[in-house]
């Protein structure tokens, strides 16, 4: 007889799952122990701590507003003139943009649709 779980543990166990699942292909991304993305955040904390930065919800506010649709990627890099984030959006309409973003402005520095 199969097991019957509560919705909402159901649910929990799902998400679980599904994070768990995501994290896998980032394990293949390892280099010398650590990882690139917790490179990115970390680099990403302590500029938002220093204040050199802008918060990231307030880069995707401004980013979602004028491109209305969905966050597929964000990367964090150092620019010559200081930190960028690069952004990949899927548009209401279908296609994908990419832009780097000036992490202490939020000005788009750069925007072109993704091949």
């Amino acid at each position: 007889m199969p097991l019957s779980l509560p919705p909402l543990v159901s649910r929990f166990l799902i998400i679980g799952l599904c994070v768990l699942m995501a994290a896998a292909p980032a394990q293949a991304d390892r280099r010398d122990g650590r990882d690139r993305d917790d490179d990115d955040q970390e680099r990403a904390w302590q500029a938002r701590k220093s204040g050199t930065v802008l918060p990231i919800e307030v880069i995707l506010d401004r980013v979602l507003r004028d491109y209305p649709g969905e966050i597929l990627e964000i990367d964090f890099d150092d620019d010559d003139d200081g930190y960028i984030y690069e952004i990949k959006v899927l548009t209401r309409r279908g296609i994908v943009l990419e832009m780097d973003v000036d992490a202490a402005t939020g000005r788009i520095l750069d925007l072109e649709e993704d091949d």
